[in-house]
Parts: structure tokens; C-alpha cells; sequence
């Protein structure tokens, strides 16, 4: 293929550039630390000035050990990468890599490492790696494009699965698809895929027979293109399937929805140590906020409702009051007029809120104190909304997968466009989240909220 050598190159400057990030994150990390007057006066260093020839020792070597580290990490697997996923993927090798420099220097007792060097590495090598890898990847799709033009890709079937592709590959600009619902007669197949320049297969597993999709991967092998298959099964469950097997045979094994074991604790962990950092943070601007609902309108500040959480266990969520203070006892009334079909309440220039309240909600600072929530362990940061008592139940068994999570402050249907998704979207959403979760996908989002908040779509 005329592309291979490109990728391969492509693939040796991404490697030579997180080469160089980590080596140019060090030596600013070497002078911030002991040469930078500000960060001196801040961070003086009792202990001397070490020779940075001490610090090269034992860090250069480090190197190749980080670069075989970014191998086994995924780094060099895929080039289209989205900004957030590449972003999540740089900070998750740039921690091992730190993970493994600390155990590295803790374990050499020939001198002692600043431990505040070494994170400090961390945050410039996750920074500049991240920024290269961008501009690499920018200057590599464009010079695959003015060589070869698009990458040109035939999906084969039908069903849901074809809308989403159809939608993902519309953003890829350096990619053209072309759809089609059967394979036809060997020969015409063939035919088209020389015609239009075919680089990859797609098969959708659904309405292709295994005997057609042998055959299909003959013809891929035999014209060297690559031929990849949906299955039909990830179409069902999608993030429940899990590799396995049984006396030596591969199978599929379908894990439970629920976060549980170290998944768990890792993500409360999360939470706590996020929730708690904020929360000192903006104590004070918090507090202003208070006082200036409290002045408007009679009426306590914070809000507390029934809602539904983990298992349909009923909790107290905590809001800044945005409405008056009788709106509960206004919504009977006001249900005929919902701007969202389906089992929730959502209503544009809803008469019951107040000037304030409207301002909070279009930025969503009113879910702000929710941050309680997450302390006392009723709420995640990210997760399911938190249902009003008479819309969850009216769920039906697909709805009431979202249920299997702690509901969250902020979501993925919040930050793929909040109010204006459709009832059934915005289910589908969150149990895609629940089904893929990893804490990844948390950062993902909660790096993809303040965007959305400040987007404004479908905020009221």
C-alpha cells in the first residue's frame, strides 16, 4: 500500500518526539526547580544545588524504559485519535512513566532525587508530549492527504451500527467512505474495490453470513487490504463483552454493569480527592452565591429534593435554589408543557425561576453544592443525572440500567448537548457510559464539561 511507508515513518516521529518531550520536560523541570526565582521563593532548596549531571545519571537511562513503556501503553496503535482521547492517552503513559521514575530513584541509594523534580517532569513531559504529538499528527494527516489522497473505506451492512459510522466518519476529514448493504458476486466486488481505491474493509457481522465474510477476507488478503469486522454482538452490549476463556476455547464473557472491586474504590477515590480540592477552592465564591439568592427571593439558598440514585435508592440532592420558594407545588400544573417528550420535566422560560437562578443555570453552577453529595457517597462526579422520584418510574428495563451507577454531577449526555438530546438519547448515553466506563472516560468528561457549560446548548 502506498501509505505503509508514511505510517511508518509517521509512527518512528511520534516515538522521537516523546523522546525529546520527556528530555526537554526534564531540563525545564531542572530549572524551574533550582533557577527560577519565583518558584525559589516559594519552594527554597535547603538541600543545595545539585549538579544536573547527578540528575542525568540515573534519568537518560530512564528514557528507553519510558519510550518501551508508551509501546505497551498503546501510544503508536492509533493515528486518529480525538484531542481528548490523545490527551487521556499521554497522561496515562506520562504517570507510569513517573510511577516508574519514583521506584527508579527511590530505589538508588547513591544520592537523593527532588522528589518535587521528578513531578514536576511529569507535568511539563505530559504538556510538551501532548502539544508534539498534536502537531505531528496534524502534519501527518495533511502530507497522507496531498500524497494519496483520502483514505478510502467501504462499510458493508445494515442496521444501528451503520447510522453511527456513518456520523463518526463524517468528521474524519482524510477518510471517505462509501455504504453499501450486500457484498454482490465475487467478481463485482472485486472490481469495485480496485475502482474506487479501496484501502479498508469494514463488515458489519449482522447480515453477512461467516461463509461471506471468509470469502470477503480472501479477496482483502489476496489485493492486500485490510479487511476489520463489527460484530453484531458488540452491537447488543457493546462495553459488556470481555475476552475469555473456557478449557483453552476463546469466549465472550458478559461483566456486570455495576462498578464493583478495585473499579470502584478507584473511582470513589477519584471523587473524594476532587470533590475536596474544590470545594476548599471556591468555598468562598460558593458562599457569594448563597447571599445573593437569599437577597433576591425568600427562601433558604440551597435546594434539597428526593431523587433516585445507586439501586433506586432514594437520596437528598443539593442544589442552589433557582426557582421560587413553592415551585414543587406549581409542577402538576406546568407538566403538559414539557419541552422533552418522555418521562422528564424540562421546560423552556419555566415561569417558576428566578433572575439569579436563570443565570445558574444556563453556566450549571447550581449543581455546584452536589459536591456534598459526592462526599457523603450519594453522588459520583461523573455519571447518570439524578432522576425526580416520578420520572424514574416510569423507566423501562433499558432506563433502568443507569441505575446500576451512582448518578453524577456531570455526565456524557451533559457534554453532548445537555437539554437539546431526546429522551431516548440521553438513556442511551448514559448506558453507554456505564457499560464503558473507565476512569479515562471520567477525566474525558470532566475536561469536556466546562466547554459545554460555556457552549450553552441546551442549558436551561
Amino acid at each position: 500500500m502506498k501509505q505503509q511507508p508514511l505510517r511508518l515513518c509517521f509512527t518512528a516521529s511520534l516515538a522521537l518526539l516523546d523522546l525529546c518531550g520527556l528530555a526537554l520536560a526534564f531540563q525545564l523541570a531542572y530549572w524551574t526547580r533550582f533557577s527560577w526565582p519565583l518558584f525559589l521563593a516559594h519552594f527554597p532548596a535547603t538541600k543545595g544545588i545539585p549538579d544536573i549531571a547527578l540528575y542525568h545519571q540515573t534519568l537518560w537511562p530512564l528514557l528507553p524504559l519510558c519510550g518501551v513503556l508508551f509501546f505497551y501503553a498503546g501510544f503508536y496503535k492509533d493515528s486518529v485519535l480525538s484531542a481528548y482521547d490523545e490527551f487521556i492517552l499521554v497522561l496515562r503513559g506520562v504517570v507510569l512513566s513517573w510511577l516508574l521514575t519514583m521506584a527508579v530513584t527511590s530505589a538508588y541509594r547513591g544520592s537523593e532525587y527532588s522528589r518535587l523534580t521528578i513531578g514536576l517532569w511529569a507535568a511539563y513531559s505530559a504538556i510538551l508530549i501532548y502539544i508534539l504529538r498534536e502537531i505531528d499528527k496534524a502534519l501527518f494527516r495533511r502530507l497522507l492527504f496531498w500524497v494519496s489522497g483520502p483514505e478510502h473505506v467501504l462499510i458493508i451492512g445494515k442496521g444501528n451500527a451503520l447510522e453511527a459510522i456513518r456520523q463518526m466518519t463524517s468528521r474524519q476529514p482524510f477518510v471517505h467512505t462509501y455504504f453499501k448493504e450486500s457484498l454482490g458476486t465475487e467478481d463485482a466486488f472485486e472490481k469495485e474495490l480496485k475502482n474506487k481505491h479501496i484501502s479498508e474493509v469494514l463488515l458489519l457481522q449482522g447480515p453477512i453470513s461467516s461463509k461471506e465474510i471468509m470469502e470477503t477476507a480472501q479477496i482483502c488478503e489476496r489485493l492486500r487490504i485490510v479487511c476489520k469486522i463489527l460484530p453484531d454482538l458488540l452491537e447488543i452490549r457493546r462495553g459488556e463483552i470481555i475476552v475469555d476463556g473456557f478449557c483453552g476455547l476463546p469466549t465472550f464473557r458478559i461483566k456486570s454493569l455495576s462498578l464493583d472491586g478495585s473499579n470502584y474504590l478507584l473511582k470513589r477515590s477519584f471523587d473524594l480527592i476532587i470533590s475536596a480540592t474544590v470545594l476548599v477552592i471556591f468555598f468562598i465564591p460558593l458562599l457569594l452565591i448563597g447571599i445573593v439568592i437569599r437577597l433576591e427571593s425568600s427562601g433558604p439558598a440551597l435546594f434539597m429534593q428526593d431523587r433516585v440514585g445507586f439501586l433506586g435508592n432514594k437520596f437528598k440532592v443539593y442544589k442552589f435554589r433557582t426557582m421560587s420558594a413553592n415551585a414543587d407545588s406549581q409542577i402538576d400544573k406546568l407538566k403538559h408543557l414539557s419541552d422533552r417528550p418522555g418521562p422528564v420535566f424540562k421546560m423552556k422560560n419555566d415561569p417558576r425561576v428566578t433572575r439569579i437562578g436563570s443565570w445558574l443555570r444556563k453556566l450549571s453552577l447550581d449543581e455546584v453544592p452536589q459536591i456534598l453529595n459526592v462526599l457523603k457517597g450519594d453522588m459520583s462526579l461523573v455519571g447518570p443525572r439524578p432522576q425526580v422520584l416520578w420520572e424514574a418510574a416510569h423507566y423501562d428495563d433499558h432506563a433502568k440500567k443507569r441505575l446500576r451507577v451512582k448518578p453524577g454531577i456531570t455526565g456524557l449526555w451533559q457534554v453532548s448537548g445537555r437539554a437539546a438530546l431526546s429522551y431516548e438519547e440521553m438513556i442511551n448515553l448514559d448506558v453507554f457510559y456505564l457499560e464503558n466506563w473507565s476512569l479515562g472516560l471520567d477525566l474525558k468528561i470532566l475536561l469536556r464539561t466546562l466547554p459545554a457549560v460555556f457552549d450553552k446548548k441546551g442549558a436551561y
